[in-house]
């Protein structure tokens, strides 16, 4: 009976730590398939801190080489794809850009960022990522400042649009 009591509780104590780490079996790995291993690899040595930094400076370089005078759009293509004119133009239409300001398109294809900036160029932008669940940057001298999230294209434009102006008015003047 005693016996039975044991090799009961050394069954339930299967969780507890039996020794150095060392000295422990290792569970077996789970076979990862090719996605899964695709994945893993691309994700190793993620940095987040790094991705926002690349993201900023891509920003940077895509608005300092921008040729586009205030009040017009630039336009950069990532070579993957076009995004479909119609849509690109109802994005334009719906976002007119206020005094000063200028923007650029960037088509990738599937999805377009729009960057507007107004003046001096790159010290205060917006960065509206046109997916399917939109989102909006807000950056002030490099730092990121606001962040929103829309349910779809039409609530962004509709809701950005209203509010476009105020992006570009230093908080003093407001």
């Amino acid at each position: 009976m005693a016996e039975e009591k044991t090799q009961a509780f050394e069954e339930t104590k299967w969780w507890i730590d039996r020794g150095p780490v060392k000295e422990r079996e290792k569970p077996a790995e789970p076979v990862k398939g090719i996605i899964e291993k695709w994945a893993y690899e691309l994700l190793k040595n993620y940095n987040q801190d790094q991705a926002a930094k690349n993201l900023v400076d891509i920003n940077a370089k895509l608005l300092n080489g921008l040729s586009a005078a205030a009040g017009e759009w630039g336009y950069y293509s990532l070579g993957i794809g076009t995004y479909p004119p119609e849509r690109l133009g109802k994005i334009k239409s719906a976002l007119p850009l206020p005094a000063g300001a200028r923007g650029v398109i960037v088509d990738a294809g599937y999805s377009v960022r729009v960057i507007i900036t107004g003046e001096p160029v790159g010290e205060r932008y917006i960065d509206i990522n046109f997916t399917e669940a939109p989102s909006l940057d807000h950056w002030v001298n490099g730092q990121l400042v606001e962040e929103r999230v829309y349910s779809n294209v039409g609530e962004a434009l509709k809701r950005i649009r209203a509010e476009l102006p105020r992006y570009f008015i230093p908080p003093e003047k407001s």
